[in-house]
Parts: C-alpha cells; structure tokens; sequence
C-alpha cells in the first residue's frame, strides 16, 4: 500500500496560472478578507492568508477585481477547502479550493479575470 498523497499534492487536472496581482477574496457571509489568490484555473484557486482556513468547508466568496477609475468587480463563487498548511513564508497560510457550482457567467468571468491577469 501506498502512502497518502501530502496536503496539496498535484491532483488537478486544469494548470493553475500564477496572478500578475494578488486579488483580495472575501467570505460573503461576513465581508471579512480571507485571504489572497496566488493561483487558479476555472476548477479552484490557492489562496495565502495571515491565518489557517478550515479544511472541508464550502464557503461563498467573491473575488475583489481593480478595474480602470477606481471601479472593482466581484465575481461571486463558492469553493470547498481542501487543504491547508504553512506557506513557505511561515507567518503566512496556504489554502486550496475546488471550486463548485459554478454557472455560464462566472465561468467566464474567471477565464476573463485568467486572461487579463496570468503571467
């Protein structure tokens, strides 16, 4: 028997792509920062926050995007956390999410947000 893959392991099938900026999410229920994107596809994200997120627990988010003259856009999502653990910086935390019941508009709301934003 094999051992159990370690927290974060490569599973994903989509490629995650790196921001040129670190794009704030929000939990919806209480406005509080949860943390910030370090990557994301269309199917999850890693965030890094200054605190552990719980495993295992569907959040609503949104997603904080600069847009010219000050405006900002939110893109609404819900994501499950999978997994978390210290970020390579130790006062920091990592977090990875699957996101989930996504629809049309969202969906291309993040390939929009990929595209402008990838590096």
């Amino acid at each position: 028997m094999s051992p159990p893959d370690p927290p974060g392991a490569e599973k994903r099938q989509l490629k995650r792509w790196y921001l040129v900026m670190y794009l704030r999410v929000y939990n919806q229920d209480d406005q509080v920062l949860l943390g910030h994107i370090v990557d994301i596809n269309k199917g999850g994200m890693r965030l890094v926050s200054d605190r552990p997120i719980p495993v295992n627990q569907v959040f609503r988010l949104w997603v904080d995007v600069p847009r010219e003259g000050n405006s900002r856009q939110r893109i609404p999502l819900e994501a499950e956390s999978l997994w978390s653990g210290r970020d390579i910086n130790p006062d920091f935390y990592d977090t990875g999410f699957r996101i989930q019941n996504i629809n049309t508009q969202t969906l291309l709301q993040m390939q929009l947000l990929i595209d402008e934003f990838k590096f």
